[in-house]
């Protein structure tokens, strides 16, 4: 039986919906199954302000909690988007990721939120995969990010958690249930989704699969979004 019955979604403005709701969701899906079964998985979902959170495509979300320095989950999830860079000089946001961290509890991450863990000093030393637009920023800054990229990695050693770009979302969480729940809930509910017909046992497995970016077109990304994502 899995240790983890906490998991917290770290909400701040112009976070990405899709980096946001997808793994929301299917830990919220895992959760009511989970609820069936006697089991219990709390879910929850917010920021250190009140009120709904406004999303960088201009969708409002009402969050279930507000946050408080000395809150403590089993994991802590920050996601990406456009209030990425902003979040990555949060002086709450990355102390509550050291603090995580320096407990012995899992931090993971997707898109920008990355660079969030990278800014809190948690990655020092740590191999990691990141999105494409911070694929060339976050190795000249010192990440060691993995050649070639992948779509997710597990750190289970460190209880890090690093993910691509919002299409690696629904994806990686379904690793993520795998790493801490096994492949039999994971399975259950790729099936559920019907991304376990289309994508198989490489959802289970602790490393995704390459990301194979054209180079031209990573370079486009990069120069559009690495600075927004990780300003200086």
């Amino acid at each position: 039986m899995s240790d983890i019955t906490s998991i917290h979604f770290l909400t701040f403005p112009n976070v990405s919906e899709q980096d946001l709701l997808v793994p929301w969701e299917l830990f919220q899906a895992l959760a009511w199954g989970f609820a069936h079964e006697g089991r219990h998985l709390d879910v929850s979902i917010g920021g250190f302000e009140p009120g709904p959170v406004a999303t960088h495509m201009g969708t409002e979300i009402k969050t279930n909690r507000v946050l408080e320095a000395d809150d403590r989950f089993d994991v802590l999830y920050v996601p990406g988007g456009l209030g990425g860079g902003a979040a990555s000089s949060n002086p709450e946001i990355l102390e509550l990721v050291r603090k995580h961290h320096a407990e012995g509890r899992w931090v993971a991450s997707n898109c920008s939120g990355v660079g969030v863990l990278f800014r809190s000093g948690i990655l020092d030393g740590k191999t990691i995969t990141c999105s494409v637009a911070l694929a060339r920023r976050l190795p000249t800054l010192g990440a060691d990010v993995l050649s070639p990229r992948l779509a997710w990695h597990v750190d289970a050693e460190n209880r890090i958690f690093t993910s691509a770009g919002g299409g690696t979302a629904h994806m990686s969480t379904v690793a993520l249930v795998a790493q801490f729940f096994g492949s039999d809930s994971a399975r259950g509910l790729a099936a559920n989704w019907d991304s376990l017909g289309l994508l198989g046992g490489a959802l289970l497995q602790p490393d995704g699969p390459i990301m194979d970016t054209p180079v031209e077109l990573a370079a486009a990304a990069q120069d559009s979004f690495e600075m927004v994502f990780l300003p200086d």
